[in-house]
């Protein structure tokens, strides 16, 4: 996986990038999963911006290649099922990020902030598609911490909120199948995807 990013990296020319280590083995002690923040040679707002746009494209071209590979091993009875997943993720990915950066459009921090919120959202879907993406926060927590941003931002109806539940609900009944070696319940799929978005909210906030 390594020689393949870094031959990515290298074939894009995306040198204000640096790859994170998206294997099993490291994942339990990174919370990094697919392709790294970028570290880029200035900190000026046009740079930042460049930089996050290619973060973007990378971490999405990476989870295209995984999502054509898990599509490839599956049987043919359920890629119909894994298309509809990615079709949700896909609309909760452009809901999410719209809502989150939003208040900024006509800012010049704005591309930062969309393009920013979509490599960490795809980077979280690749590890789902991997099945490399653990809770790290107890499920009581984050229910009371989700519950908390929802009631008081009231953002239970939005459409980022609509479609991630959609998501949740696809996402794990596609786990739940055994589309992954690593065996998890449903309740722990809810809980890891309940996890993720709670962790976006709280991003989100942080912006405002």
């Amino acid at each position: 996986m390594k020689s393949f990013l870094h031959s990515l990296t290298i074939a894009l020319g995306l040198t204000c990038i640096a790859i994170a280590p998206a294997s099993s083995e490291t994942i339990a002690n990174s919370k990094q999963f697919g392709i790294a923040p970028p570290a880029c040679e200035r900190e000026t707002q046009l740079y930042l911006n460049i930089c996050a746009s290619r973060w973007a494209k990378t971490a999405d071209f990476l989870r295209s290649l995984i999502y054509d590979e898990v599509y490839s091993q599956i049987p043919e009875s359920r890629q119909s099922q894994l298309k509809a997943v990615e079709k949700t993720w896909n609309s909760y990915r452009d809901a999410h990020c719209q809502e989150l950066s939003a208040p900024f459009q006509k800012g010049s921090i704005y591309p930062l902030l969309y393009l920013s919120c979509r490599a960490r959202v795809t980077n979280d879907r690749i590890a789902d598609l991997q099945g490399t993406n653990f809770s790290q926060i107890t499920s009581d927590v984050t229910t009371q911490r989700l519950a908390k941003i929802l009631n008081h931002e009231k953002m239970k109806n939005s459409v980022g909120q609509r479609q991630w539940l959609q998501y949740q609900a696809q996402q794990c009944q596609f786990e739940s199948l055994g589309f992954i070696e690593t065996s998890r319940s449903a309740k722990q799929c809810r809980d890891r995807l309940a996890e993720g978005r709670l962790l976006e909210l709280e991003a989100m906030l942080g912006t405002r």
